[in-house]
């Protein structure tokens, strides 16, 4: 099979992926619990019950039929839409672009799911792609000096690194370092970085300790609008903000690559060509960088589309405890208001960036090892 026809599958199996996760998401928010419930977050006390029943209705839970809503609330027969109605119902608004009003808590009802979620994805992007960049700069050079000094005094700080970035709660590592640069560590009564914003404006490497000013809206990531806008200050300020939940996010996934290029390492530094470029006379750097990493890097590659599944699940965790205004924050808000066409959308795109990040990884890997065939 060629690459581009192995690609238009793959691409064509992330629909019916897509598909399968809507309908899990759906049952598991609307078929778990009471049809009243769907209603709860729509209806106030001083509805009256014909009211009600016209929010039931436009909802998709109520039938056209049902005579009352007490009628519907004691699920009278012929009252209730059933779950596949529903959900048909859904996607069909779903797929014409209307995901409805956006139910979490301080916007409820005055804006759309659709700009509320994007709106607040690109900072979620943001400290994804950051954690994925400290994954690589901290993980794979620990792993390559790690193999390099088996059982030497930098392997031994590599493991321990590694280990301790496995076994430290994400929460309880991003509280950690609140504490320490933002509440210990302080000069002039401000902290060594920011804790909970986006821009960072009160703390002792921030531009002057003063408010970056503002800047044109291109993408919504606030280190990329700031280079866009030629805003040094802002884009100072940004790289501030990110360092301390990016690391947090990084931690243990930069334990997983650092064991996994460790051992991918070892297991190639012991080949007869490498043994073969040592007798040439060859540096050992021109070694270790040009013929055993290039061989040596293909497992970090297949896992990175997992790592980036885990950055973005972790993002959540993350979020809260740095107050992060991303998605992952606000789904646990819609979790808690049962907003289903967020949660929806949240899973979906999360569910597209990990099919399409896979995919990319299973082609970057056939570029790089050409006796891989699809």
């Amino acid at each position: 099979m060629r690459l581009y026809e192995y690609v238009a599958r793959r691409l064509l199996l992330m629909i019916f992926v897509l598909l399968a996760l809507s309908v899990l998401i759906f049952y598991l928010t609307r078929g778990l619990l009471p049809p009243t419930t769907a209603l709860a977050a729509y209806i106030t006390p001083r509805m009256d019950d014909s009211a009600k029943l016209s929010v039931a209705r436009a909802l998709g839970v109520a039938t056209t039929s049902c005579p009352s809503y007490s009628a519907f609330v004691s699920l009278q027969g012929g009252c209730v839409v059933p779950l596949w109605g529903q959900y048909v119902g859904w996607l069909e608004n779903a797929l014409a672009g209307n995901w409805g009003l956006t139910l979490l808590p301080g916007i409820s009802g005055t804006d759309t799911t659709w700009h509320v979620f994007f709106s607040r994805f690109p900072y979620t992007a943001e400290l994804a792609i950051a954690g994925a960049f400290l994954t690589i700069i901290i993980g794979i050079p620990l792993g390559i000096v790690s193999a390099t000094h088996n059982n030497k005094l930098p392997d031994h700080i590599s493991r321990m690194v590694s280990l301790g970035g496995y076994s430290i709660p994400q929460f309880w590592f991003g509280a950690v370092l609140q504490i320490l640069f933002v509440l210990y560590i302080r000069v002039n009564g401000s902290g060594l970085l920011s804790a909970n914003s986006t821009v960072a404006t009160r703390c002792v490497i921030c531009f002057s300790g003063v408010v970056p000013g503002e800047i044109a809206r291109y993408s919504g990531i606030p280190l990329l609008d700031g280079i866009l806008s030629l805003n040094f200050p802002y884009f100072w300020d940004s790289g501030v903000a990110l360092i301390l939940p990016a690391l947090t996010l990084a931690i243990t996934s930069i334990g997983a690559i650092s064991r996994i290029v460790r051992s991918s390492m070892m297991e190639v530094l012991r080949q007869d060509y490498i043994t073969l470029a040592r007798s040439k006379g060859l540096k050992e750097n021109v070694v270790i960088y040009r013929h055993a990493l290039r061989n040596a890097i293909l497992p970090a590659v297949t896992v990175s589309g997992l790592l980036v599944a885990y950055l973005l699940g972790g993002a959540v965790i993350v979020e809260i405890v740095f107050s992060w205004p991303g998605v992952g924050n606000a789904s646990l808000a819609a979790a808690n208001v049962l907003d289903i066409n967020f949660l929806e959308l949240y899973v979906l795109v999360t569910a597209v960036i990990i099919v399409v990040t896979n995919l990319a990884v299973d082609v970057i890997y056939a570029k790089l090892d050409p006796r891989i065939r699809y």
